[in-house]
């Protein structure tokens, strides 16, 4: 498979991201991709530290680790999920800008996110929400944490003899459970906290994961979760409601390179030579394939780096 990694880019966009990309994205891509450039990495490190909308979201967050919501929910229960979605949608953010877990104000928006399992391993609301949970601990160094492992313990519990999950709720009113297939996209988000996890890609709720999702490329969900037949397309994920779940084919890709038995199934060749052509004249990528006029920066970012690893372990 190496053919299909960072060598099949025709353009070398890693200087065209350095240089015009914003500065969250610069630093991500040096650190990812010229680590071994230490001057540039320590400059970058410095100025994305002073990135204003980093500072403006590290400056809002509480004592407590919390963010204050916008609106207050009457229900007392739908007050705390409304504040552990925005719980994920900041920390997601501020992973996106570069921050760590030395970072006092990190350790306690993971503590805050902790806060929120129940003593069974799950956190709010839905099967999906758990799965992005997971990963943003994983991805913050917290893969081992006795309650990030119980929240995983929760999900491989839920897992379906097709290999996905389903959260009920997510059905057409009148669809029975038990003869519905697994959501796809709940499916991908949670296969992807897995395969971020060293030693869960191993395991076999992780591996029968990837495979009904390499049996579903480009089929249709069912649920409620990005039901149109164009959600393969939209490449890009942001901190919106359904922002953080989008990612489509690109998400699809970062999920499964880190199993590199999936990568010689035809499913996951034909993602990879589709994601590859979809590269625009500019040499960025589109944040929705077919739809998009100009090249998105942070996609391109994450084109580049599920090409490297690929490379890295094929």
């Amino acid at each position: 498979m190496k053919k299909y990694g960072l060598k099949t880019i025709k353009i070398d966009l890693i200087p065209v991201l350095i240089e015009q990309a914003p500065l969250p994205v610069q630093y991500l891509t040096v650190e990812r991709l010229l680590s071994h450039e230490k001057e540039l990495l320590n400059r970058l490190r410095q100025e994305v530290q002073h990135f204003r909308p980093r500072e403006r979201l590290l400056e809002s967050q509480r004592e407590d680790g919390l963010w204050n919501l916008k609106k207050n929910y009457k229900i007392e229960e739908q007050q705390k999920s409304m504040q552990f979605f925005l719980q994920l949608q900041n920390m997601m953010q501020l992973l996106d800008f570069g921050c760590t877990k030395e970072l006092p104000a990190i350790q306690k928006g993971l503590i805050a996110i902790l806060k929120n399992q129940k003593s069974d391993g799950k956190f709010p609301l839905l099967q999906h929400h758990q799965g992005l949970a997971l990963w943003l601990l994983v991805k913050y160094g917290l893969a081992g944490n006795p309650f990030v492992e119980k929240g995983f313990r929760w999900l491989t519990k839920r897992q379906r003899d097709d290999g996905g999950w389903l959260s009920p709720t997510m059905l057409a009113e009148g669809v029975p459970i038990k003869t519905a297939s697994s959501g796809i996209w709940t499916t991908l988000i949670i296969t992807q906290a897995f395969s971020s996890h060293s030693r869960l890609r191993n395991t076999e709720a992780c591996q029968k994961g990837a495979a009904f999702l390499l049996d579903m490329f480009l089929k249709n969900n069912h649920t409620t979760l990005f039901p149109e037949p164009d959600a393969w397309n939209h490449l890009y994920i942001e901190y919106t409601e359904n922002g953080l779940f989008r990612g489509g084919t690109l998400r699809f890709l970062e999920a499964l390179a880190p199993l590199p038995n999936c990568h010689g199934h035809p499913n996951f060749k034909k993602a990879l030579n589709w994601l590859i052509d979809q590269q625009m004249p500019s040499g960025l990528w589109p944040s929705i394939a077919g739809r998009s006029i100009e090249g998105d920066f942070r996609v391109t970012y994450r084109v580049l780096a599920v090409l490297s690893e690929i490379d890295r372990v094929g």
